[in-house]
């Protein structure tokens, strides 16, 4: 259906703008409305000891989540330190001398660990670890963790060092610094 005149087209371009407005201010105001209805409702809920007490047993009233805030950021500096310095070494890897055979398949295994869902990925390591060793452990999940982060930080230094101007680099390498650095 296609209106005729000019004026009509702008009648009813007018008309769809509105109510699609009114459409999206509905939505807005019930997820505002959902939200404040939440965050009063749980702020009651939380306070310090939340956060810093142990979990207490099944049936018992009380407890905190001390111990999965601990658990997080050990497995969050675990991952980080296997995969931010590998990440880093492949992304200079390909910046400087990727334009091989090599640095190709490198820089393609880095795209497909880009497009892996998280959780095939955890699959894999469960299948990897927690099956051979038959039971969980934070290792697992900051390999996991890691094995997400590899290719975001080799791509990411890759473009970053790909920004370096080549004036730079002979600079560089006219002071007397090595090629590798």
């Amino acid at each position: 259906m296609r209106p005729k005149s000019k004026k009509t087209r702008h009648g009813f371009d007018l008309l769809v703008k509105f109510l699609s407005s009114i459409a999206a201010l509905i939505g807005i105001i019930f997820l505002v409305w959902i939200t404040f209805e939440v965050a009063a409702r749980g702020v009651k809920a939380l306070d310090w000891n939340f956060f810093v007490a142990p979990p207490t047993p099944p049936g018992t009233e009380g407890g905190g989540v001390a111990n999965a805030i601990l658990g997080t950021l050990a497995m969050l500096i675990l991952a980080s330190l296997i995969g931010v310095p590998t990440g880093i070494f492949a992304g200079v890897y390909l910046a400087e001398f990727g334009d091989n055979r090599f640095g190709e398949a490198v820089r393609f295994a880095s795209k497909v660990m880009m497009g892996i869902p998280s959780i095939i990925v955890g699959l894999f390591v469960y299948a990897l670890l927690v099956l051979s060793t038959g039971h969980f452990s934070g290792f697992a999940g900051a390999l996991a963790l890691a094995i997400i982060m590899l290719p975001i930080i080799a791509r990411t230094t890759e473009d970053m060092l790909a920004l370096v101007p080549n004036a730079l680099r002979e600079s560089a390498l006219a002071l007397g610094s090595p090629g590798w650095k």
